[in-house]
């Protein structure tokens, strides 16, 4: 049997063992902890970084797409503008036939008028 000043003595023995490894598991927690989260920071920058590249290329992509598209709605708008030159330039050109077959048709008219102011003149003289 053991007495009881050797179950103290192994009682503090016990006390000194677990004060020790407390001393020294302490550190490695606190060196784990600091790992962790430098590896923790390390991660969260490399995906920001990366968040960051993607953005930017997401947002050139963007711009170029709205600049092709800009282009493509000014060539329509430049298409849509001479269509409609070209409609404008030919209605005139109608106006200005209609209106020379008029002015030759009036003139016809009128040749036939004085012809025939002459030819009633000539009978009336006869």
């Amino acid at each position: 049997m053991k007495s009881y000043d050797r179950y103290a003595e192994n009682i503090e023995q016990r006390r000194a063992a677990l004060a020790q490894r407390q001393r020294e598991t302490l550190p490695r927690y606190q060196e784990r902890g600091a790992k962790v989260s430098s590896d923790a920071s390390a991660s969260f920058a490399a995906q920001k970084e990366k968040n960051d590249a993607a953005n930017q290329a997401a947002a050139e992509r963007k711009q170029e797409w709205e600049a092709k598209r800009k282009e493509q709605r000014d060539a329509a708008q430049a298409a849509k503008d001479e269509a409609e030159a070209e409609r404008k330039k030919k209605e005139e050109m109608k106006d200005e036939i209609k209106q020379d077959l008029a002015k030759e048709r009036e003139d016809r008219r009128k040749n036939v008028e004085k012809k025939r102011m002459e030819k009633e003149r000539a009978q009336a003289e006869d």
